[in-house]
Parts: C-alpha cells; sequence; structure tokens
C-alpha cells in the first residue's frame, strides 16, 4: 500500500496517532514508576508459618519482603509467633522487609544445676522440671520397701550440672506393695503427646516414645500403641507409643540453584532456608555452593542451611597503604570463607618506610579462595652501624642521630668499664628512620658487707638479684642459723664477702633456755599457757599411775636446750592412781539364779551381778560325770566371792553351774 505523505488529510491523520502514541508511552511510563500500593500488615499472634506464607502469596509480596527467622525462647512455646516488625494495622511498602520471628522453644544447651533430689516427691520433681524447661525428661515406677510411695528412688545421671536437652530418667517409688493396680489402656488415637503424659503421671505408667515418619498420620499424632487399646496392664508397666513425624522431604543438593530458586524450593517442600554467603572460585555470584542436609529424609519444617556464592574475591590496590590496611581488608574478606593468605617482605625503597610498594596481583584481580597474595614493604634506604664500644653516651647519641636514625630501647649492665660508655650496641644495615638499641655501663658492682646486714634474707636475695639483672654476676649464701639477742629472726647478721659471693648468718631470734618442769606441779591452770618465754600445753597420761594426780611426769623438749621464744612445749601430767569403787554382792541365795538350761541360769546370774556394778564375771560349765553324774542342767554350784561381801567392782568373780552337755 502507498500513502501520500504530502496529503495534508493524511498528515493530519499521522500527527494524532502520534500525539495519542506519544500520550499512551507516557501514562505507561507514569505508571511504571508510581510506587507500589502499600499492604496494611495483620496480627499475626497465633498464626503458623504456612499461613504467613500463604498471607504473603496472596498479597503479592516479593520474597525479598518477607523474612522468616527462629530464636531459643524461654517463655514463648515452639513454634508459636514471639514478634512481628512491622505492627499490626500498619503499611507494607514495596521497598520494605517484613521480619517474623518464631520460637524455637527453650535453649537446649543452657545448663542446669540439679538438687539432691533424695526425699523429694514426684510433685516436687515436676515443679523442678517446668520450671527449668527440661526437654527429655521420663518417669518410671518401681517396688520399694523402704522407701514412701511417690517419693524419689534414683536418676539415671550423676552430674550435677546437665544440659536441658539431657535425657533425665526419674525412677519414683510405688512403696511396697507391688501387685499394682489394673488398669485399662484407653486408645491414644486422638491423645495428645501432652495429654499422654499427663494420662501416665495420673496412672503410674512409663511411656516408651518412639517416633516415624508417616505421609498417612498428621504429625505429633499416635501412629501405633502396645499394648493396644482395651488391654488390662498394672501400675509401673510400660508403654510403647510411636509418634508421626509427619510427612519427610527427601533433601538433594540445591548446588547452583539460584538463590530464588533454592528458596522456592526450600518453600515448596515446607523447609526453612538459612542462608550464608561466602566467596567461590567456581560458582557464580548468586548462586548455590552447598547445602546441610544436602541429602536424606528430613522432617517437613526442619531448618535447612544453605551457602550462597559471593563469587570470587575482588582485590583492592594497597600500593601507598600500610599493612593494617592489607589485613583489614583480608579479615573482611575472610569472615566470608575467602581464605586469603597475605605475606609481607621488606625492601629497600624511597618510599615511606611501612608503606607498601607491590602487591603480587594487580588491583582489580578476582581471587579464588585460599589464594596466597605477596605484599613488599619499604624499610627506607638502609645505613651501616658501627660498633661504639668504649664511647661515651653523649658521642654516642651524635653518632646515631647523623645517621638519621633514631635510639631505640636503653639498658644498662656493670661492667669492667667506667660508667656511662657503652658497652654494645646495635650494628649493620639499618633503614632509615629505624631505631637502634643501646646498653650504658654501670661501671663494677662493690658492695659492702654492711649493705647487706640486718636485713630479710628476701631483701638481701633482692640486692644481688638486682645486680645480677645489670650483669653483676654475683650469688648470695645462708651461713648457719644462730640465737641473736639483737637481731629479729629471720634477719641476717655477720655478713661477709668472698670474690662474688656473699655471706650471712641468719638469726633465730632471742633464745629462751627451757627450764625443768619435771616432778613439779602443772604451771598452767588451763589446758595451755605462756610463761617462762615458751608456750606450755599440758596433756594427762592416758592411763593411771602411782604418781600423783596433776604432777608433771615428762616434757617434750629437754630442760637447758635453747629454743626460740613462744616454741610450744608438751607437759604430759600425771592422772594419779586408779580409783576404787566398792559394791555389795548379791546376797539372794544361789537357788534364786537356777534355770532351765545353762544359758537361762547365766543370764540370770549376769543381769543380777551387772545390775550390782560387777562386770568381770566368768563362768564355768561342769559337765564331769563325777560333778555331774545325775546330769544336773541350769543349777548354781558355786561363786568365787561371799555373797552380801562388799568387794571393788572390778574383782573378777568366777561362778560355776551345772550343764547336762
Amino acid at each position: 500500500m502507498n500513502i501520500d505523505f504530502t496529503n495534508k488529510k493524511t498528515i493530519a491523520l499521522l500527527s494524532a496517532v502520534g500525539v495519542l502514541a506519544i500520550a499512551t508511552i507516557a501514562a505507561v511510563v507514569v505508571l511504571l514508576t508510581l510506587p507500589g500500593k502499600a499492604i496494611q500488615v495483620e496480627d499475626f499472634s497465633g498464626k503458623s508459618v504456612e499461613e504467613i506464607k500463604q498471607w504473603a502469596t496472596e498479597k503479592k509480596l516479593a520474597d525479598s519482603q518477607l523474612v522468616i527467622d527462629y530464636e531459643f525462647s524461654d517463655t514463648v512455646e515452639k513454634d508459636k509467633l514471639i514478634s512481628q516488625s512491622i505492627a499490626s494495622e500498619q503499611k507494607l511498602n514495596k521497598d520494605s522487609v517484613l521480619t517474623v520471628v518464631f520460637s524455637k522453644g527453650p535453649d537446649p544447651d543452657v545448663e542446669v544445676t540439679l538438687p539432691d533430689f533424695k526425699d523429694m516427691t514426684e510433685e516436687e520433681i515436676e515443679k523442678f522440671v517446668e520450671t527449668n524447661k527440661l526437654l527429655d525428661v521420663t518417669y518410671e515406677y518401681a517396688v520399694d520397701e523402704k522407701i514412701e510411695k511417690g517419693k524419689f528412688i534414683k536418676v539415671n545421671v550423676t552430674d550435677t550440672v546437665v544440659k536441658r536437652s539431657t535425657m533425665l530418667i526419674f525412677t519414683i517409688s510405688q512403696g511396697e506393695d507391688g501387685t499394682g493396680e489394673q488398669i485399662i489402656v484407653p486408645d491414644f488415637s486422638d491423645y495428645t503427646k501432652a495429654k499422654i503424659t499427663n494420662w501416665a503421671k495420673a496412672n503410674k505408667v512409663t511411656i516408651n516414645w518412639k517416633e516415624e515418619a508417616s505421609d498417612k498420620i498428621a504429625k505429633d499424632k499416635v501412629i501405633s500403641q502396645d499394648p493396644k487399646a482395651g488391654e488390662t496392664i498394672k501400675t509401673g508397666d510400660k508403654i510403647t507409643v510411636t509418634l508421626s513425624l509427619g510427612k519427610t522431604v527427601t533433601m538433594k543438593s540445591l548446588a547452583k540453584m539460584s538463590k530464588d530458586e533454592a528458596k522456592k524450593w526450600l518453600n515448596d517442600n515446607g523447609l526453612v532456608g538459612e542462608f550464608s554467603e561466602a566467596y567461590s572460585g567456581s560458582i557464580e555470584y548468586g548462586y548455590v555452593i552447598s547445602n546441610t542436609p544436602e541429602k536424606g529424609d528430613v522432617k517437613q519444617g526442619s531448618t535447612v542451611k544453605v551457602k550462597v556464592s559471593l563469587g570470587k574475591i575482588k582485590l583492592e590496590s594497597f600500593i601507598g597503604k600500610k599493612k593494617e590496611d592489607a589485613e583489614n581488608f583480608k579479615k573482611k574478606v575472610n569472615n566470608s570463607e575467602a581464605n586469603l593468605t597475605f605475606t609481607y617482605s621488606e625492601v629497600e625503597s624511597t618510599e615511606a618506610v611501612g608503606t607498601i610498594v607491590s602487591q603480587g596481583y594487580d588491583s582489580g584481580t578476582y581471587l579464588s579462595p585460599g589464594t596466597t597474595v605477596n605484599f613488599q614493604i619499604s624499610k627506607g634506604k638502609s645505613v651501616t652501624v658501627e660498633n661504639k664500644a668504649g664511647s661515651s653516651e653523649d658521642d654516642f647519641k651524635k653518632y646515631i642521630s647523623g645517621l638519621g636514625l633514631s635510639l631505640g630501647t636503653r639498658s644498662t649492665a656493670y661492667s669492667d668499664k667506667a660508667a656511662g660508655l657503652i658497652i654494645e650496641n646495635e650494628t649493620g644495615k639499618k633503614a632509615a628512620g629505624s631505631t637502634v638499641w643501646y646498653k650504658v655501663s654501670l661501671g663494677a658492682f662493690s658492695p659492702a658487707a654492711g649493705d647487706f646486714e640486718n636485713k630479710t634474707v628476701a631483701e638481701a636475695r633482692k640486692i644481688i638479684e638486682n645486680a645480677n639483672n645489670s650483669g653483676a654476676g654475683w650469688s648470695f649464701s645462708e651461713g648457719a642459723s644462730e640465737f641473736n639477742d639483737s637481731i629479729a629472726a629471720g634477719n641476717t647478721f655477720g655478713c661477709s664477702i668472698s670474690g662474688k659471693t656473699v655471706t650471712c648468718k641468719v638469726s633465730k631470734g632471742k633464745g629462751v633456755t627451757v627450764k625443768s618442769y619435771v616432778g613439779g606441779a602443772a604451771p598452767c591452770s588451763t589446758n595451755s599457757c605462756s610463761i617462762d618465754g615458751v608456750t606450755i600445753k599440758q596433756v594427762y597420761q592416758s592411763d593411771y599411775s602411782d604418781v600423783p594426780a596433776g604432777q608433771v611426769v615428762s616434757q617434750s623438749v629437754d630442760a637447758g636446750k635453747v629454743v626460740s621464744a613462744g616454741t610450744e612445749i608438751t607437759l604430759t601430767l600425771s592422772k594419779g592412781p586408779r580409783p576404787v569403787t566398792t559394791a555389795k554382792v548379791p546376797d539372794a541365795p544361789l537357788t534364786v539364779y537356777n534355770g532351765t538350761s545353762y544359758d537361762d541360769c547365766k543370764a540370770k546370774i549376769q543381769n543380777a551381778f551387772n545390775n550390782a556394778g560387777f562386770k568381770n564375771l566368768s563362768f564355768v560349765k561342769v559337765t564331769g560325770e563325777v560333778d555331774n553324774k545325775d546330769g544336773i542342767n541350769g543349777v548354781v554350784k558355786s561363786v568365787s566371792v561371799e555373797l552380801g561381801a562388799e568387794i571393788e567392782t572390778s574383782t573378777e568373780i568366777v561362778i560355776e553351774i551345772y550343764s547336762a552337755s
């Protein structure tokens, strides 16, 4: 078709079409540049992760606008909402991010100190378990004749400090009645785990829990029970209950997926992604490097750790910068598994000392993780430092300044050189502006013996130690320890010098001559006292003697010995003669004690004589044919003391009793 562009109508028509097109394009541009419609956020309290994801889908939120996070909580039940970053009734714009935080339940790694459960009841143990959020607790029941019903018997751990996740099995007493009550097992199909646990506690039954994956039975619902519903058991018995883990997901490698693709796969399969970033030499930026777990069956709702690539590391230029700048860069990228290694060497250069003059790779080079980068650092132009031993310190300072160097560490030492002269100094090539250490002579160490008099041994040794720290090469020796009335105990006296050795006696303080106490009365009115410059301790003999009571019979330190003031001396005192007690021998006729047997008769006599105060009794069985030809049994033959007599209670009394056997 041919169009006549010279026709005025054609031109007018084309103009109108052009204006319309321009207006349309403008309208589209305006629409595209207008901000997206704000979304009113709901109150997500009581909602599950899946319900919030469904809300986000309905509201057409971008994946980046919804972040689901988890943290431990002692107050919020597991899988329940802790917080939301944007409150209900507020608006979520297209550039905003809504973060919802769900509870992971109590932190299983928190440590708990266990009390002494002895004498605690089951109810008290249950309260402790609840208060401290213990996560794996089972109760078992056992017959025990000694421990009251409902009281603690044992627990399966010996540690006093355990983690919340530690498996604890408490054994509770059923008392001495081990028959147990008859219980009909209910159908647990519609029971929650908590309801089953409460039923087991109420009926003193132990639950053995098992878990299995199931595509048919909902998560946390009962798959099976053994014994079955309707069967009869007794208190103390065990029931095995298998709970459903719900549907499982067969995990696969997400490597080389984009981050968004990995998120979608995890969301579609009911899994929670925990994303981190790391550098990679083989995986492109924004794509998955690895995931944990990588394979196997996992429960829906489980967390999968996903590592996403940051690509290779782009090296910056550090020419003219300091080593610290390079190290800060390395630290930053190594936090994301760059694993870079930086090496440094010094080279002579006209550049400022300490600045980087070259690096192994050019600025902007992309490096694979694990790469080693070599840097060269300027040490300036070097100068040679000579040995100036024997020079004065002032001359040495001028020499170092003239080389363009600075004075470094100054030390001193005793030597054969005069005080103030250089003993030694750092030599060889040195970079411009660097420091030089040097050592100055203190002259010879020449102490006097009096410098060590009347000092503690530690103080005297310290004088030598300080001198030796400066190269003196002296020693200190302790001489004999002697008593000295004018020098405090532990202090030095009589010091002498031989060569480079100082020898000092050590005072034992003022001496005390021990007196003789044997044969005299106890010097102390109590068990101990301080007299005569010593400490006296008094003890009594273990047995009685003929020495009058309270008289000293021995002393632990011999009389005349010189000892330190306050020395403890033990004096042994006599208990005196043994006290004599008397009592009246029972005067009842011996026939009173006759019994049905030897043992019966012996018991009667022993009881009567013991009650009278006589304990030293000897019994003789009389069984011979001559003395007991008629086979008399349980009859008293004789007593070795006079009945009714007043005698010492310690007297041995011999009683003869007839015995037919």
